[in-house]
C-alpha cells in the first residue's frame, strides 16, 4: 500500500475568514490526492495586527510554527503572504529558514529561493482601475497601498501607476497612502483626503483598509458611491455587508490553496513550476457608483453571447465563476450541469413546461449540497440573474412572465436557503458554549481531585463535529517568549484522548511521545485520510502542551475559543495541585518514606509487562542514585532505548507478538546492564537505563554489547521478524545536582540520531 502524504499548512489565523477559505480549498485538494492535511495556524510575524495589538502574549499562537519537522510532513505550505505581511524582508527570511528540510511553496506572496503561489493581481485590480475610469469617468484617483516591504502591496501600487499613465492620467505621490493592512487605516485616509480636497475615487490593496477609509469618509460626510468612489481587493466576507456593498476584486484564497496543494507531489518529486498564479475578477456592487448588478459583464464572462450557447462551455465558466476551478464533486458538479442543460433547453423549447420542471428539479437538487460552503449566495444570485436576463432575450412576450415567475421562486429559495445555515451556526455557537462550560463545571465538581482528570478536560468535542480530540502536555515547565531559535522539547505526554471510543486518560507509561509524533501514533487509529488541527496551551509566558483535534475545516470555527478555555482551566487546575502539594508535604514526605520501605512502592514503580521499572519508578530512583552524596564525582551513563518496529510488529503479528518484542528487549537490558543499575520502561516502547561507571567507561562497547545480547535473543527465538533496538546513550560525570529530564532528553537526542543514520543507511541500499 502507498504511504499517504503529510501535508503541512502554516497559516496565521484559523479565524481569519481569508485563511479559513485558504484551509477549506487545502482541505479539498488533500481529499482528491488521499493526503493527510496537518494545520499549523499561528498569528503574525513581525508587526502585529491592529486586531491583537492590546494582547502580550499573542506571540504564544507562533509556537505552533516550530512544530513542523521533516518526520511529520513531506511539504509545507505557508501562507507567508498573510503571516509576514507586516514584516522586514530580513524578519521573513528567518521565518522561513527555520522551516524543516521540505519542499516549501509560499502562498500568496513569492520570496526568492521557494516555490510560490501567488494572485494574478494585474487582471483584477486593471479591471477596477479601467471599470472607474471608463464608466464612471473618475480621472483623480488615490490609493491606499499596503506596507512596501510587502511583494503584493507593491505590484498592486505598480499598476496603478501603469493604469494611471495609460490613460494619460498625471501620477502625483501625494494621492498615496500608506497602511498596514488592517482595518486601522483611518488616519491614513484622513491624511490622505487632506492632502487631496477632490478626489473622485479612492481604491484600497485589500478590503480591510477599505473598513478604515469608509469610518474615515464618513467623518466628512463623504457617502461612497455617491460623493467618493471607492474600490477594494480580496472581496473579504464583510465587503458585501458595508453600507454600501464595497466593489472590490475577487481573490479567492480557497482557489489558490486547491490549486497548489493539488501540486503537492510534483513539488516533492521536483517536477513543478517555480512560480504559478490564481486570476483575480472584478466584483461590482454599489461604493463604486454602480446602481445595480451588471448582468451585460457577466453575460460575456460566462459566454452567454448571440451567437449561440455551448453547454460544456456555460458550465465550466459557470463553475469556474462559483467554486473558482476548486470543486471536484460530484454531488454538485451533476445537479448543477442538470440545471444548466434544462435552463439552455427552456430557452431553445416552443413549450418551457418541461424544461422548467427539470430546472426546478435539478436546482431543489443543488440546494441540498455544499454549495454554499464552497461558494456565496451573492454568486449564485449574480448566476440566476445573468441566465433570467438572457433568456429574456430569447423567449416571447408571452413566456416572459413564466420565467419570471420561475426565477422569483429560485431568489425566494435562495434568501430563504441562508436562513437555516444562519440558525444552524447560531445553535452550534450555543453548543459549544454549553460544551466549554459542563467542561470546567464537570473538572471542579469530581470529588477525587488526587489526580487531575485530564479525560474531563475534553468534554464532548465529538459532539461539535470533531472526530477526534488529544491533549498533550509538556513535562515541567516551559517558557516560549515569541524567538525565532525556540525550540519545542523533545518529547511530550499524551494525557487524553476523546474520540469514537469515548473520553480515556492513559495510563503513566503510555504516555511519553515524540513531540514530532502528535499526529501519527498509535493512538490514532484507522487508515482513512484525515485533517488535523493543531493549537497552543498557554497562559501568559507558560506554554502547558499542545490541543490536536482531527475534524472538517469548516467545523474549525471554535477551536480557538475552546483552546483558551482549555488552557485557563489547566492553570487553575495546577495551581490548585500546587498548593495541596504544599498543604500536604508532611503527609506526603511520610507517604513517600512508608512506600520506600514497603512492597506496595515497589509495585507502584513496576511496569506490568517487563517487570522494569515504570516511569515514575525510574525517575524517583534515578533522582535518588544521583543525589546520593557517596556518588558526587563519579561517571554515569543514560542509556535510551527504543524498539525499532512496534507498530510493524503489532499490525502484522500482533499485541502479543509486540509484548514478546517488548519483553524481550527488557531481558536484553537486564542481561547487558548490571544488577545495580535502574532500568525502566518509560512509555510504550521506550526503555531508559542509569548505570554508574568508571571513568574508563566506553560508550561504544556498551553499544556492542547490547547488540551482541539482542543478536543471541533474536537467534533462539524462532520468530519470523527481528527484534531491534536503536540506543542514544549519553555519558556525564555526577557534580553538585544533576536534572535527570535534562541527561533524558541528551540520551534522546543522541538516540534520535542513530535513528536518522539507520533511516539514510536503508535509503541507500534501497
Amino acid at each position: 500500500m502507498k504511504r499517504r502524504i503529510n501535508i503541512g499548512l502554516v497559516i496565521d489565523d484559523i479565524d481569519n475568514y481569508f485563511s479559513n477559505q485558504a484551509a477549506i480549498g487545502a482541505e479539498q485538494a488533500a481529499k482528491v490526492l488521499d493526503a493527510n492535511l496537518f494545520v499549523f495556524p499561528g498569528h503574525y510575524i513581525g508587526k502585529t495586527d491592529s486586531r491583537y495589538a492590546d494582547k502580550k502574549y499573542e506571540y504564544q499562537y507562533n509556537s505552533i510554527f516550530n512544530l513542523p519537522t521533516e518526520r511529520n510532513v513531506d511539504i509545507i505550505y505557508i501562507l507567508q503572504g498573510l503571516i509576514c505581511s507586516r514584516a522586514d524582508l530580513d524578519v521573513q527570511t528567518r521565518f522561513l529558514k527555520m522551516m524543516p528540510e521540505v519542499p516549501i511553496v509560499c502562498l500568496f506572496s513569492d520570496f526568492e529561493g521557494y516555490h510560490s503561489v501567488t494572485f494574478d493581481n494585474r487582471s483584477g485590480l486593471r479591471g477596477l482601475l479601467k471599470h472607474l475610469i471608463e464608466k464612471h469617468k473618475a480621472r483623480d484617483i488615490g490609493f491606499v497601498s499596503g506596507p512596501i516591504t510587502n511583494r503584493d502591496a507593491r505590484e498592486r501600487l505598480d499598476i496603478y501607476k501603469e493604469i494611471l499613465k495609460e490613460y494619460d492620467i498625471p501620477f502625483d505621490p501625494y494621492k498615496i497612502g500608506y497602511g498596514d493592512f488592517s482595518m486601522a487605516s483611518e488616519s491614513v485616509v484622513e491624511e490622505l483626503l487632506d492632502n487631496n480636497e477632490h478626489l473622485d475615487a479612492v481604491v484600497f490593496a485589500n478590503d480591510s483598509m477599505a473598513v478604515g477609509g469608509y469610518a474615515a469618509f464618513k467623518k466628512r460626510g463623504l457617502v461612497p458611491g455617491k460623493d467618493i468612489l471607492v474600490g477594494g481587493f480580496d472581496d473579504d466576507i464583510f465587503a458585501i455587508s458595508l453600507e454600501p456593498p464595497l466593489t472590490t476584486v475577487e481573490a479567492s484564497s480557497a482557489s489558490l490553496a486547491y490549486k497548489a496543494v493539488l501540486n503537492a507531489e510534483n513539488y516533492i518529486n521536483g517536477i513543478a513550476l517555480k512560480d504559478m498564479t490564481v486570476e483575480t475578477h472584478l466584483v461590482q456592487r454599489n461604493s463604486c457608483g454602480c446602481d445595480d448588478f451588471d448582468a451585460d459583464v457577466m453575460c460575456e464572462r460566462l459566454k452567454l453571447t448571440d451567437d449561440g450557447i455551448d453547454i460544456h462551455e456555460l458550465f465550466y465558466e459557470v463553475e469556474d465563476y462559483l467554486f473558482n476551478d476548486f470543486v471536484d464533486s460530484e454531488s454538485i458538479s451533476e445537479p448543477l450541469e442538470g440545471f444548466l442543460n434544462a435552463y439552455l433547453e427552456m430557452i431553445k423549447a416552443d413549450d418551457n413546461s418541461k424544461p422548467i420542471e427539470e430546472m426546478n428539479e435539478q436546482f431543489s437538487r443543488l440546494l441540498r449540497t455544499d454549495l454554499f460552503v464552497l461558494s456565496s449566495r451573492e454568486k449564485c444570485f449574480n448566476i440566476l440573474q445573468t441566465l433570467q436576463n438572457r433568456a429574456m432575450l430569447s423567449v416571447n412576450d408571452d413566456e416572459r412572465l413564466l420565467i419570471n415567475e420561475t426565477f422569483s421562486k429560485y431568489y425566494r429559495r435562495l434568501a430563504f436557503s441562508g436562513i437555516l445555515p444562519a440558525n444552524s451556526a447560531r445553535r452550534r455557537t450555543e453548543r459549544m458554549q454549553g460544551v466549554i462550560n459542563r467542561q470546567v463545571g464537570d473538572v471542579f465538581l469530581i470529588e477525587n481531585k488526587s489526580e487531575i482528570p485530564y479525560e474531563h478536560l475534553l468534554g464532548s468535542l465529538n459532539g461539535i463535529g470533531y472526530k477526534r480530540s488529544l491533549l498533550y502536555l509538556f513535562q515541567g515547565k516551559v517558557k516560549h517568549h515569541g524567538t525565532f531559535d525556540w525550540m519545542p522539547p523533545a518529547s511530550i505526554l499524551l494525557k487524553a484522548i476523546c474520540d469514537d471510543n469515548g473520553l480515556r486518560t492513559l495510563p503513566d507509561e503510555q504516555q511519553l511521545l515524540r513531540t514530532e509524533n502528535i499526529f501519527e501514533n498509535e493512538y490514532i487509529t484507522g487508515d482513512e485520510r484525515r485533517t488535523m488541527l493543531v493549537s497552543p496551551l498557554f497562559v501568559g509566558a507558560d506554554l502547558y502542551g499542545l490541543l490536536v483535534n482531527e475534524l472538517e475545516i469548516t467545523n474549525s470555527y471554535s477551536v480557538s475559543s475552546i483552546a483558551t478555555q482549555l488552557s485557563v482551566t489547566l492553570r487553575s487546575l495546577f495551581m490548585i495541585e500546587e498548593q495541596n502539594k504544599v498543604r500536604q508535604s508532611l503527609q506526603i514526605s511520610l507517604e513517600r518514606f512508608i512506600r520506600d520501605n514497603t512492597k506496595l512502592e515497589e509495585i507502584a514503580q513496576k511496569d506490568e509487562l517487563t517487570g522494569l521499572y515504570n516511569r515514575r519508578g525510574f525517575i524517583s530512583n534515578a533522582e535518588r542514585v544521583l543525589e546520593e552524596p557517596s556518588n558526587q564525582g563519579k561517571v554515569a551513563i543514560i542509556c535510551y532505548a527504543d524498539l525499532d518496529n512496534l507498530k510493524t510488529i503489532n499490525d502484522k503479528f500482533g499485541h502479543d507478538d509486540g509484548d514478546y518484542a517488548l519483553k524481550t528487549i527488557s531481558q536484553v537490558l537486564q542481561e547487558s546492564f548490571r544488577d545495580t543499575d535502574i532500568i525502566g520502561r518509560i512509555g510504550g516502547d521506550e526503555f531508559l537505563s542509569l548505570a554508574i561507571t568508571g571513568s574508563d567507561c566506553d560508550v561504544d562497547s556498551m553499544k556492542a554489547r547490547l547488540e551482541k545480547v539482542t543478536r543471541r535473543y533474536n537467534k533462539f527465538a524462532d520468530k519470523p521478524y527481528t527484534i531491534e533496538m536503536s540506543t542514544g546513550i549519553y555519558k556525564f560525570k555526577i557534580i553538585g545536582k544533576v536534572d535527570i529530564y535534562e541527561m533524558m532528553n541528551n540520551a534522546d537526542q543522541l538516540l534520535y540520531q542513530e535513528k536518522i543514520r539507520k533511516k539514510t543507511g536503508r535509503t541507500t541500499q534501497q
